[in-house]
């Protein structure tokens, strides 16, 4: 009954509010209409006593001014003298001022008030008598519409009730209807699927579907009753297991295997796990062994004791998981990596424990002398100052604080400059030099390298084209490319931009490449590099001698210059194959007709050794170490003021 009386009043008040809403529109629109009516009235009146005004006839201005509405006009000269009308204060405060102006030039003003009416076309007591009948009628259909819902839903009500009656009884020979009869036994068996998929739902969702293993969900909810549960004395541990070799089979050969892969890990963890819970005479399933991410896992282990014992654990599963694998076929090892959290003495919430056996996998990862690691706080603060620096790198990437340094390439034959290396470094607004060893790594890790990249070439070619217009015309500039920057899709594109931008003839640009880049995928090398060097750029191969390239796959690919790893040149003298090493690279480059760049020149030995040997060039700390572009430039006019003099 309440839904009867309330549906017609509300409806009865929103057509109220909606009518009164366009009865104000209504009233608006005819205020304004008398406005501009009133404007035209008056714009009318200033035309027509202008002439008389101006020829002096001052009788007819007042004659016009009293015909047209005296009561509501003022005509005023320039100074404020009344010409016509009534000098009525309310008219000059509150009138509008229409100036009567003779060839642009103002000669009085007229003051009025409005001129129009602006009566609304339908009377105001008609216009609140329909606004009375729109909410009645709403009302009247509203109350209708209440009374017949409400009469259905009573109805609806009933039967539902009565079937209900039927249902919930013993025996089905109640229902009269076999439909009836059918519908329960239906609606019986309705319930039992939904709860059975229910369960299943429920445990879908804590469940790893490729190993069978708790997932990510339900590591949280252990971690919870683990915590409630552990005490100083009689700690719990958390391990977390990655293997990163996972990933790289996924990527490198394909995704099955490395599924393959990650499915024979956990059954090898899960294995492990059941055995040592038997040699603790533990019940089945008392250690939770988890599959997380594509390629971690992670153990729950309680009351083994304190950590000793849990490193003992723990170096026993990385030996089980280091073992090989057989798959498809192929053998091949999946080294793991390790973090371990003391619970409760390293966190008491699963977010702070998992987030601390993160860093604690971390630093495992990047040690070279074991393959786990404890957690210590002072891995918060490591993690912490590599975040800070991450922040820092990406603003001085967004301020373009990354600027090229230049170290020059000597010709071993002539001793003259004839191009330079161009290195990335970072400045610092104090003006400070940051190192690259600083820097790289971080914008490797955070895929901030191929920005910097970018930055770099594009002023390197800028300072090229710069030395080039000042007479150094045969002075290349070689730029590094990095592995990550070359996997990106616009790279070709960017170096033609910045080229052309900076009006650098292409033949004085210089490309290096790593040996693992063109070994890995030397398809995409010529498919990226082939438009630069149909423009005349030059491709160098870097740190030539430390990857896998053989002479067929140099040959096919489209290189100028092999550049000699420095770790050769600085044991020339001290590893006894070192000078085989090079002499065997300069003897392959002279087959291939490429030119020779040595790397890491300290001495006038090494030097000596090189131009004895036939390399065209070297570069390193005995001429110079890198240099800001200005400096560089004087030393190419000291190079060149030298050749100058010995020439004459």
């Amino acid at each position: 009954m309440k839904f009867e009386v309330a549906l017609p009043l509300c409806a009865a008040l929103i057509a109220f509010v909606v009518s009164v809403g366009f009865a104000g529109i209504y009233v608006y629109a005819a205020d304004e209409r008398g406005e501009e009516q009133s404007d035209i009235i008056a714009e009318r009146l200033v035309r027509t006593i202008r002439p008389d005004l101006v020829s002096g006839d001052i009788d007819q201005v007042r004659q016009t001014v009293e015909r047209f509405a005296a009561d509501r006009v003022v005509l005023l000269d320039m100074d404020g003298n009344l010409i016509a009308g009534n000098n009525d204060p309310v008219i000059l405060n509150k009138g509008e001022v229409y100036p009567v102006t003779n060839a642009g030039v103002p000669i009085a003003h007229l003051v009025s008030l409005r001129l129009s009416s602006g009566a609304l076309p339908m009377p105001l007591a008609a216009l609140l008598a329909a606004i009375l009948l729109v909410t009645a009628i709403a009302f009247a259909v509203t109350n209708y519409f209440a009374k017949v819902t409400a009469i259905q839903a009573l109805s609806i009500i009933e039967t539902v009730e009565r079937v209900s009656q039927g249902l919930s009884s013993r025996s089905s020979k109640s229902l009269i209807f076999e439909e009836f009869r059918n519908l329960r036994a239906a609606t019986f068996k309705a319930i039992h699927k939904l709860r059975a998929e229910n369960t299943r739902l429920t445990n879908a969702a804590y469940t790893d579907e490729r190993t069978g293993l708790g997932n990510s969900l339900s590591l949280t909810r252990e971690l919870t009753e683990t915590i409630s549960n552990s005490a100083f004395e009689d700690p719990s541990a958390y391990i977390l297991i990655d293997a990163d070799a996972i990933q790289q089979i996924s990527e490198s050969a394909d995704s099955a295997l490395g599924s393959a892969s990650y499915v024979s890990m956990s059954r090898r963890v899960a294995e492990f796990v059941a055995s040592r819970e038997r040699a603790q005479a533990l019940p089945p399933g008392s250690w939770k062994v988890f599959a997380l991410q594509s390629d971690e896992f992670a153990i729950l282990v309680d009351g083994l004791g304190a950590r000793p014992e849990i490193m003992r654990l723990v170096r026993e599963l990385i030996d089980t998981l280091n073992a090989p694998y057989d798959l498809s076929g192929k053998k091949f090892r999946v080294p793991a990596s390790v973090g371990i959290v003391m619970i409760p003495e390293d966190g008491q919430s699963p977010a702070d424990i998992r987030k601390r056996a993160e860093s604690a996998l971390f630093q495992a990862r990047r040690s070279d002398n074991t393959a786990f690691q404890f957690y210590s706080p002072k891995f918060d603060r490591q993690d912490a100052a590599r975040k800070r620096l991450e922040a820092e790198v990406r603003a001085a990437v967004e301020n373009k604080r990354f600027i090229p340094v230049f170290q020059p390439k000597i010709d071993l034959r002539t001793g003259r400059i004839v191009g330079a290396e161009a290195l990335a470094r970072w400045k610092l607004e104090s003006g400070r030099i940051v190192s690259p060893n600083v820097f790289i790594p971080v914008a490797e890790a955070t895929g901030l390298i191929a920005d910097i990249g970018a930055q770099i070439a594009r002023q390197s070619c800028r300072a090229a084209a710069r030395w080039h217009r000042l007479g150094h015309t045969g002075v290349s500039v070689a730029i590094n490319v990095s592995p990550l920057q070359f996997e990106t899709d616009d790279l070709g594109s960017m170096f033609i931009s910045a080229m052309s931008e900076a009006g650098l003839p292409p033949k004085l640009l210089q490309l290096e490449i790593t040996e693992s880049v063109a070994v890995t995928d030397p398809e995409r090398l010529k498919d990226v590099i082939g438009p630069l060097k149909s423009m005349g750029v030059k491709l160098a191969i870097d740190d030539f001698g430390t990857g896998h390239s053989n002479l067929a796959m140099l040959g096919r690919l489209p290189f100028d210059v092999f550049k000699i790893d420095r770790q050769f040149i600085s044991g020339l003298y001290t590893d006894k194959q070192a000078p085989a090493i090079v002499e065997m690279i300069l003897g392959m480059a002279e087959t291939l007709g490429m030119e020779t760049v040595a790397e890491g020149v300290e001495s006038e030995a090494q030097e000596a050794f090189l131009r004895r040997r036939g390399c065209d060039q070297y570069q390193g700390f005995y001429y110079s170490p890198p240099v800001t572009l200005d400096k560089f430039i004087l030393m190419l006019d000291e190079d060149r003021a030298k050749n100058t003099a010995a020439a004459s």
